[in-house]
């Protein structure tokens, strides 16, 4: 039995949940989840509708208890459409669900991306804590741990080499964004994407030996339009990066063209095929492509291309053709 509440702390990070230079068009995709020190699920919720014998039914997956969830979805009678809205108060977590379903409608479901993890993750770990049979007095909370807490248990991280593949494998934003503020969390300060933008410039002229001025990160996963970055800083990291000690784990987390994950698809049958290891950038004004690419005589080429406009299509495809350029290239 716990006979206090269950207190979610994200304090690691700054508390910005929503990086600057993010669009308001993003927040309600996958790919925009809110920054927290504290995530799970990767910070979103299914909440799941349905009409159960003339009443409303709401359900959310990962399961939690202690967050109210506010059902304000009526029944229409002789129907099957359904028009529904989700949303999660910022402040208190409560979960609000309003709209319309009707009576002879299955289940919907919908994806809410979460306004306030910390809250969440709270609510997950107290109804987690119920389904062992503890039992919870208190509700949930998110705030900064007492000084002095006692930890009871911890878990640890899979390799850092396994998260980076994941997140270039399927270009994973919020993998990004956790990774850019640990790094700032592991200097001792609190975890920001400025401390991070700050320790990428020290990187790049202590390491790369290449200009600063050539890059401003305001996030980690390059969603931001404040974030600036030439192609050819970009090839002076890759350059670097191909004789680091990591350099043959960096290499094998980018997908592989016609082969694997994100580029999949792309140059399949052509001269890049296999040959040609990097990691996409896209939003609706920009394509971006860098990596490495082996030559027709054998010699690994890094390569960085950047469009920035609205003919995205057109963009892809020359950056696939200049990917099979490099390809066939030969001294």
């Amino acid at each position: 039995k716990i006979s206090g509440a269950v207190i979610g702390d994200g304090t690691a990070f700054d508390g910005r949940h929503i990086p600057d230079g993010w669009l308001d068009r993003y927040l309600g995709a996958s790919y925009a989840a809110r920054v927290s020190a504290l995530s799970y699920n990767e910070n979103r919720v299914r909440v799941t509708v349905r009409p159960v014998n003339g009443k409303v039914q709401v359900s959310l997956t990962p399961s939690i208890s202690g967050l109210a969830v506010s059902n304000g979805v009526t029944i229409r009678p002789d129907s099957r459409s359904a028009s529904i809205a989700v949303s999660q108060d910022p402040v208190t977590g409560t979960f609000r669900v309003s709209g319309w379903i009707g009576r002879n409608s299955p289940a919907r479901g919908y994806a809410l991306m979460l306004e306030n993890p910390e809250m969440f993750v709270a609510a997950a770990f107290r109804a987690a804590l119920a389904a062992e049979g503890v039992k919870v007095v208190g509700a949930v909370n998110s705030r900064g741990a007492a000084p002095g807490a006692t930890r009871i248990a911890g878990l640890p991280s899979r390799l850092l080499s396994d998260l980076i593949t994941q997140m270039n494998g399927e270009s994973n934003n919020h993998f990004a964004e956790l990774l850019f503020r640990n790094v700032a969390a592991s200097t001792g300060t609190v975890g920001s994407a400025d401390t991070g933008n700050a320790i990428l410039h020290s990187f790049l002229a202590n390491r790369v030996r290449t200009s600063t001025t050539d890059l401003f990160a305001a996030d980690g996963s390059g969603l931001s339009t404040l974030d600036r970055v030439t192609p050819r800083s970009l090839v002076g990291v890759l350059e670097y990066s191909s004789h680091a000690p990591w350099a043959s784990v960096f290499e094998a987390s980018l997908p592989v063209a016609g082969q694997t994950e994100t580029l999949r698809s792309r140059m399949r049958g052509a001269p890049a095929q296999g040959r040609l290891r990097a990691k996409t950038g896209s939003t609706n004004e920009v394509r971006s492509l860098g990596g490495y690419v082996t030559t027709a005589d054998g010699e690994e080429l890094a390569f960085a291309f950047i469009y920035n406009g609205s003919d995205l299509t057109r963009a892809k495809q020359t950056i696939d053709a200049m990917g099979s350029t490099l390809a066939n290239f030969a001294r």
